[in-house]
């Protein structure tokens, strides 16, 4: 099977790009064909598909909306492209031609490409299959967060983001994106979809509500290549989140709790973020030296790091999806401590760890606590953890699932 899978970076940035190597590599390795669809930005891996690959809004090496230079033509490019981009449906149109696939698969496309993709697509008669891994065809800000709470305000209509200025904290930011998102509605270019893939059931039951309908939307668990992770029962002593730096993330909170937790573990923040909230955090953190920053991490370098962790923390004060750290952390054995928000309680079970009220600062660090004080705890959830996503969360099962999907859209055969 031929597949392009369209994501607005092809460089590591977070979550649906690592899913996106990943998914790639695997499905390579069964002699499927993935062709990569992107923002041609400087930090791109190499492709030998970029010459299709769309120019970015902006001038300079930034890649998010924010970091894009450029005066107030730059900022009419970003705005025109968060609604529709005439570029990016060309260029995709263009590839396809070109390549003949059977199947688009969307990731994350929303303000760097826009919708225009699905219409591409749709007018070549190449189904399109859309994976979420946020909330932002039902909410202007993606998160369902507001002021550090959370906030589902719009699902009675968009435009009460913009009392709150919820993009940016900006209100022409914000009615950009309210406007781009009754603009979709009205053109109904997302029923050009043939299916969505929702990671978590909490996710798919909020797009039901949302009023998609039921029957396109396909809960597909997300996965990791446990092939690449080897598990370890022991640690080197020190507590980990890993991830992005971002304040959805909820990682000022777990700095508090950690100081309440009153434990002598070392905690490491691997990861990177918006350069002024990244500074803030260490503001933090300065005056307690067993807390380390050691800023983006990849490859063997970041699997040593988890490996030696006692246990990970996600402290997360969104409905976030199904993180791929969760799983990263029980492949390599450790459990994990995260709030019982959206996937996550999905993801964690008791056998595998523990989840604590968001924002409470002394019941995760009584949970911190807890963990710290009980090597056989830690040792006997490690080893449930690496079975879970050996038995249910293998990407062997995901990619079945998927090409299953695919298949029935396509009205193809997969090859084996």
């Amino acid at each position: 099977m031929k597949i392009i899978a369209v994501n607005k970076y092809y460089y590591l940035d977070g979550g649906p790009e690592r899913y996106l190597f990943s998914l790639s590599d695997y499905l390579a390795s069964l002699g499927h064909e993935v062709i990569p669809f992107a923002v041609a930005y400087e930090k791109n891996d190499p492709s030998a598909y970029e010459a299709y690959f769309v120019r970015p809004a902006g001038s300079g090496t930034g890649t998010k909306l924010d970091q894009l230079e450029g005066g107030i033509g730059t900022r009419l490019r970003i705005a025109a492209r968060s609604i529709y981009s005439v570029e990016a449906k060309r260029a995709l149109e263009k590839l396809i031609d070109d390549t003949g696939p059977d199947v688009v698969y969307a990731l994350n496309i929303v303000n760097h490409m826009s919708p225009s993709i699905i219409d591409a697509a749709h007018g070549r008669g190449v189904p399109v299959v859309m994976r979420l891994s946020d909330y932002n065809l039902i909410c202007p800000s993606y998160l369902f967060l507001r002021d550090g709470k959370l906030c589902t305000e719009c699902e009675r209509g968009y435009y009460h983001a913009l009392r709150h200025k919820c993009v940016y904290g900006s209100i022409s930011a914000t009615l950009c994106r309210v406007l781009g998102m009754y603009a979709h509605r009205i053109t109904r270019v997302y029923d050009k979809v043939s299916a969505f893939v929702a990671p978590a059931r909490f996710m798919r039951d909020m797009l039901v509500r949302a009023g998609l309908p039921a029957e396109k939307i396909h809960h597909i668990p997300t996965f990791v290549d446990s092939a690449r992770w080897t598990p370890r029962y022991d640690s080197d002593g020190h507590v980990l989140y890993f991830g992005r730096l971002t304040p959805e993330k909820g990682v000022g909170f777990l700095l508090r709790a950690y100081r309440e937790s009153g434990i002598e573990d070392p905690l490491l923040i691997v990861g990177s973020g918006p350069a002024r909230y990244v500074e803030q955090l260490k503001g933090e953190a300065a005056e307690d030296g067993r807390v380390s920053f050691l800023g983006q991490k990849s490859g063997r370098e970041l699997q040593d790091i988890v490996r030696g962790a006692r246990y990970v923390v996600v402290p997360s004060l969104w409905y976030d999806n199904t993180p791929n750290v969760v799983y990263e952390a029980f492949a390599a054995g450790k459990p994990v401590i995260a709030t019982a928000l959206g996937g996550l309680c999905e993801q964690i079970t008791p056998e595998t760890g523990v989840l604590v009220e968001p924002g409470d600062v002394q019941d995760l660090a009584a949970a911190i606590s807890r963990m710290s004080s009980s090597p056989e705890l830690l040792e006997q959830m490690g080893r449930s953890a690496r079975r879970r996503v050996e038995e249910v969360h293998s990407i062997r099962a995901h990619v079945d699932r998927l090409l299953e999907l695919f298949t029935a859209i396509a009205g193809v055969r997969a090859r084996p």
